[in-house]
């Protein structure tokens, strides 16, 4: 007799067989009344059972009090009254720096970690602090959104321009890279302090779209040049940003989550989203269950929630776009061409930045820019450099 399903070892796999589901076993563990869908196997009851014993999850996060959250959160207690769950948000190198220092000293410490740092979640798979598990919902991802079965990608989020409608038009707002550095160093004086963008000394979001649009043409040193010269202001998250363009501090926002802006838009609409029309970042909230998780089977529950239909809507719905295939992306994001996309694949290619000779030597070329809003200084000293144990990878477009 097989026994429940309970903490794991550290490295051990436990992989979900696709069997069909037989639908008279499956009440007891209440599966249809959580509304989970038919390639479910049946296996999953024992998750379901083995949650129920653990009865908590801890999450940490970095959605802070967005709507999405509070809407995701309600619906899985909906759906898993029996699991307490309790969520800590903080911005991605903290918590890095609060989980790794946890485990290191052997405390208790986060079942769940999702959020934006893309490359410091994928630094703390790679260095082994997750464990392997194989979704169900694993067959309605693109590939570039998950790394094996370690870590997943659950939003969808296009990285855009922003600008303050009171100020400029929409025949005079740049649509490109280059037609924005153009702008700026044609009108000098009008757009000095006017610009808004990542601190990536400060911010590992930042940091992460910067690289990337560095990789994906190296003229965007040119624009980055361009923003010392305009004195653009740097912030250390989008939302910082965005009230300074929506208060009419500056009036433009460079490399901006979109997803934010969509959200706010429904109370300022005088805040217009701009997908460039060279290119689009696209980014995912990369989620993973801690290998050292006290409540794992907890943590599958929620993994599998977060990229169910149900829960990709809700995010949709608050203007990010789906993961998944058959949900779909908010309306004006539809209109993005997959030669325009230019996804930042989860894997160990996003350990390269974080070496300390690569920061070091970008920070160096980085121009010097005013700082504004709250100053988060980011511990570079604690985030030690990425030592890669997986195979290589590269960061590359991909639409599937």
């Amino acid at each position: 007799m097989s026994a429940p399903i309970g903490r794991q070892p550290v490295g051990r796999r436990h992989v979900i067989t696709r069997a069909g589901v037989v639908l008279a076993l499956l009440g007891g563990a209440g599966l249809l009344a959580c509304g989970l869908y038919n390639h479910y196997a049946h296996a999953y009851d024992r998750i379901i059972e083995g949650a129920r014993i653990e009865k908590s999850l801890v999450v940490y996060s970095t959605l802070h009090d967005d709507p999405e959250l509070s809407e995701l959160l309600h619906a899985f207690r909906r759906r898993y009254p029996f699991i307490k769950l309790d969520n800590t948000d903080s911005d991605s190198a903290s918590t890095y720096r609060r989980f790794t220092q946890e485990v290191a000293a052997g405390k208790p410490s986060a079942d769940f970690l999702w959020g934006p740092g893309m490359d410091l979640q994928e630094k703390l798979i790679n260095d082994g602090f997750a464990q392997s598990y194989e979704s169900p919902e694993m067959r309605f991802l693109p590939s570039w959104a998950h790394w094996k079965d370690l870590g997943y990608g659950v939003t969808l989020e296009p990285i855009a321009f922003v600008y303050n409608s009171k100020f400029l038009s929409h025949k005079e707002m740049p649509h490109t890279h280059s037609e924005l550095r153009d702008m700026l160093r044609k009108n000098p004086e009008r757009f000095r302090r006017r610009v808004a963008l990542y601190n990536p000394e400060r911010s590992e979001v930042g940091m992460l779209l910067s690289s990337q649009d560095i990789r994906v043409t190296p003229d965007s040193w040119d624009l980055f040049d361009t923003f010392g010269q305009a004195n653009a202001v740097s912030y250390s998250t989008s939302r910082q940003m965005l009230d300074h363009i929506v208060k009419g501090d500056q009036w433009i926002g460079y490399d901006a989550i979109a997803s934010y802006a969509v959200e706010l838009r429904k109370t300022r609409p005088e805040l217009v989203v701009v997908y460039p029309s060279d290119y689009v970042l696209v980014m995912s909230r990369v989620a993973f269950i801690a290998a050292g998780a006290r409540h794992p089977n907890a943590a599958r529950l929620f993994l599998d929630f977060l990229l169910s239909r149900e829960a990709q809507t809700i995010l949709r719905e608050h203007g990010m776009g789906s993961i998944r295939a058959d949900v779909g992306v908010p309306g004006e994001q539809s209109r993005l061409t997959p030669v325009r996309i230019q996804a930042i694949r989860i894997g160990p290619g996003l350990l390269v930045d974080l070496d300390s000779l690569v920061r070091a030597q970008f920070l160096r070329r980085w121009p010097e820019l005013p700082i504004g809003g709250e100053d988060r200084t980011w511990g570079q000293e604690i985030i030690p450099p990425a030592k890669v144990l997986l195979p290589s990878t590269r960061t590359e477009a991909e639409s599937e």
